[in-house]
Formats: structure tokens, C-alpha cells, sequence
């Protein structure tokens, strides 16, 4: 029998998926550049930038609850990238001309909805692709953040340093006008049980997850509810899909463990210019130890299928931990800025893997119909732990070398795989499980 296939489907949701966070990888860089340009002010282009970040903290949670109710989902992700179109186009003609405050407010629009393209996106795919297929569209969904984490930031310096400021902005704004583009074609169904599928909507090979039957000993988990979601209230929907990030052991470890790592990679793109320096390279050559890290770990995403067809979700986040831990350290005490390089790209291969592995664990342990709020809520609080990482390093750029910078990332991966070996617990499979392969022996 041969084995299921991603399909025409389900590349189209994993095209408009990569278009769509590269608009959003590249628009944080091309806001600073602008604005930085036009106002020399760069306090103004963190605020702005910030706006753009903050909010998705408190909009996953709700943004993620509403999906996972929606008939039309479509109409959410189409509007995102509208708004983020929008504002990339008012930024691009006012800023220099208007108050610093409604350049942060243009920003603060565009960040609302960005959940919808971490999150969001990711919450399809189960109901898009064969279950047999999954782990591979697992592993190409992780591999979208890494080729918008290069594409991104390479479009908008290529551009900026052939045209200007104002040109890198504006290729981000088309960027992300034909992200809506591909989100009118992409395939995106209800959630089974939320609404009546319509025929196309449904995938051959799929699996009807939300009101599926329990298999024998199948036992009832934190979260559960019927798949219609009658009676319920949007607020009451949130609450308790907080309930299950808390109440659920590996997920809410898995969790926090993401948020942590991510909380102490906020400072590389401070400190990875610094230890270029440090290198004896200009500041620039941060860029190239930033591009080596997104390239190793585009490769490690796309090996993330085989690998978590032989280890548990559990021994591939935390082995994955302890390299990436590891050649960051070794990153640090890199002797020349050549032998760097090398150990970047190794650093983000060990790295690949994780987002996966969490992806697998969370189509393992959430019910359906609080998937997408589960999703978009991890996918916020660990952009919130970046965002937050990446401020704090401020705090300890004149009392620390670059080299003692990195080495303090390196060991805030250590203390991220804590929770996975301390608080982890059985992973309880709820009725959803034939979305996954068997899990392997230990």
C-alpha cells in the first residue's frame, strides 16, 4: 500500500502559510530601517516595531478560541494580511510626516491578527492533510519559519541596499499582498463538528478528529468538550483552553519550555553582531552567523519526520536542547569567526527539530476543538518571550562581553528542557490519535 502523500491541498496551505510569515519576518526589520531613515530616531522604530509585537499576547488566546469556532475561516487570515498590508503601505507614506504615536498605532494594527499566521496556519494542517502524511507536513509547516526567518530579513537588506529604505518596505507590503493572494486559494475547513463541511472541503484519508469515538482505554483529558461548541461562549472557550495548557503535563511543559527557549534567543540578533565584532568582523558579519543558524535549522525541520519516526516528541526536544545548548557554547568560545560559522549552522540543525516534535505532541494531547487556540497561544507567548529577551539583553550589553552573552543564551537552553524532564509526565492520547503514527519505542 503506498504511503499517503501531503497533496496538491495541502502544499497550497503550506505556500500560503511561508508567503504569508515571511511578509511578517520581514516587516519588523523593513518598519526600523524606515523609520530609522526618515525620523534618525530609534527609539521611535523600537516603539513601533514593539506595537507590532506585544499585542499577540493577548490576542492568541482569543484569536485562536474564535477559529476554532468559525465556519468561514478564511475571512480571519484574508483580513491579517490585509491589515498588515495596509499598515506596512501607512507606515511607507507617512512616517516623517506624522506624530511618532500613529506610526505605533499603524503597528498596533498590524500585530493583532498575527497569530493567525503561526498559530493559525498550523491548526489547518491537520484537517487539510492526510493522517499518514502528517509527520511530513509536521516537518515542512517548522521548515516554513526558517526559510521566512532567511528569505525575510535577506529580501528587505538586498532591497534596502540597492534602492533605499523606502523600496525594502514597500517589496514587503507586495510581499504581503500576494500572501492574500494564496490565502483565497488555500484549502482552510472548519473544524469537523464546528460547522457542516462542505464536499470540498473534505480530504480523502483524513481524519474526522472533533466528535471521533474513544478507542479502548481511551481516557477523558482537561479540555474536552463537544465538537460543536454549543452553549458555549467565546470567553468561556478561552478560559478553558487555558485550563488544558495548564492542567495538561506534557503540553503545558512542552510550553513552557518554548517560551523559555525563545525568551533566551531574543538577544542573538544583539549579540550575534557583538561576537562578530569580538571575531575581529564587522558588525555585519552578525548577519551571516544569524543566516547559518536559520539555514541549519531549515535542515533539521525538514529532518524532523524521520528522526521522530524513531525517538519519542519528549527525547527529541530535549536532545535537541542540549546541541543546540552546546555549539552555542561553543559558538562563544569560537577561536576565529570562520570555525563560527560552521558551528551556527550546526547549532540551528540540533535546533530544527523542536517545533515539530511540539506540534506532534500537541495533535496528541489537545482536542479538536481547541486546537487552534492552543497552537496560537504557545505560538504568543513565546513570541512575547522573544520579543522580551531581545529588550532585556540591553540591560546587560555594558557589563557582559559577547562571548559571556552567548554562553548565557547557550545555558538558557539547558534551563528550557527542564520542564520536559521534571514536570512531563504520560502523555494521555485523546480520541484524535490516528492524526498521528504510532509512538515509537523508547
Amino acid at each position: 500500500m503506498s504511503r499517503p502523500v501531503i497533496g496538491r491541498r495541502g502544499y497550497t496551505l503550506l505556500a500560503s502559510a511561508t508567503v504569508s510569515r515571511l511578509a511578517d519576518n520581514a516587516a519588523a526589520i523593513g518598519l526600523v530601517l524606515l523609520i530609522i531613515a526618515r525620523t534618525r530616531d530609534p527609539r521611535l522604530a523600537g516603539l513601533v516595531v514593539g506595537a507590532f509585537t506585544v499585542p499577540t499576547l493577548v490576542s492568541g488566546p482569543v484569536l485562536g478560541a474564535h477559529l476554532d469556532r468559525m465556519r468561514r475561516k478564511r475571512w480571519l487570515f484574508a483580513g491579517n494580511q490585509v491589515a498588515l498590508t495596509a499598515a506596512l503601505t501607512a507606515v511607507l507614506v507617512l512616517a516623517g510626516r506624522v506624530p511618532g504615536w500613529l506610526l505605533a498605532v499603524f503597528g498596533l494594527c498590524a500585530g493583532v491578527t498575527a497569530p493567525v499566521l503561526t498559530g493559525g496556519f498550523s491548526s489547518l494542517v491537520p484537517l487539510v492533510v492526510p493522517a499518514g502524511a502528517l509527520g511530513r507536513a509536521n516537518a515542512l509547516d517548522s521548515a516554513s519559519y526558517d526559510v521566512a526567518g532567511l528569505a525575510g530579513p535577506a529580501l528587505v537588506a538586498a532591497v534596502a541596499g540597492a534602492f533605499g529604505a523606502g523600496a525594502a518596505l514597500a517589496s514587503v507590503a507586495v510581499v504581503a499582498g500576494g500572501g492574500l493572494v494564496l490565502v483565497l486559494a488555500a484549502p482552510m475547513p472548519a473544524t469537523p463538528g464546528a460547522a457542516p463541511a462542505a464536499a470540498a472541503d473534505r480530504v480523502p484519508g483524513a481524519v474526522p478528529v472533533a466528535g471521533a469515538v474513544p478507542g479502548p482505554g481511551a481516557v477523558p483529558v482537561a479540555g474536552a468538550v463537544h465538537a460543536d461548541g454549543r452553549g458555549e461562549s467565546l470567553w468561556a472557550a478561552v478560559a478553558d483552553g487555558l485550563r488544558l495548557l495548564k492542567g495538561t503535563r506534557a503540553l503545558r511543559s512542552v510550553t513552557i519550555a518554548g517560551t523559555i527557549s525563545q525568551f533566551f534567543q531574543g538577544p542573538m540578533p544583539v549579540v550575534l553582531p557583538l561576537l562578530a565584532v569580538a571575531l575581529s568582523r564587522p558588525t555585519s558579519g552578525g548577519g551571516w552567523l544569524l543566516t547559518a543558524l536559520s539555514a541549519g535549522g531549515l535542515c533539521g525541520s525538514l529532518a524532523s519526520d524521520r528522526l521522530l519516526a524513531w525517538r519519542t516528541e519528549r527525547a527529541v526536544i530535549v536532545s535537541s536542547l542540549g546541541g543546540f545548548c552546546a555549539l552555542l557554547a561553543a559558538m562563544a568560545l569560537a577561536p576565529s569567526f570562520w570555525a563560527a560559522v560552521p558551528l551556527a549552522a550546526l547549532a540551528g540543525l540540533a535546533d530544527g527539530p523542536t517545533f515539530a516534535a511540539t506540534l506532534r505532541i500537541r495533535q496528541r494531547t489537545v482536542p479538536p476543538a481547541r486546537y487552534a487556540q492552543a497552537t496560537a497561544t504557545a505560538a504568543s507567548l513565546k513570541t512575547g518571550a522573544y520579543a522580551l529577551g531581545a529588550a532585556a539583553v540591553g540591560l546587560f550589553t555594558g557589563l557582559l562581553t559577547a562571548r559571556e552573552l552567548m554562553l548565557g543564551i547557550a545555558l538558557g537552553q539547558l534551563l528550557a528542557a527542564l520542564p520536559l524532564l521534571v514536570s512531563y509526565g504520560p502523555v494521555t492520547v485523546i480520541p484524535n490519535e490516528p492524526l498521528v503514527p504510532a509512538q515509537p519505542s523508547r
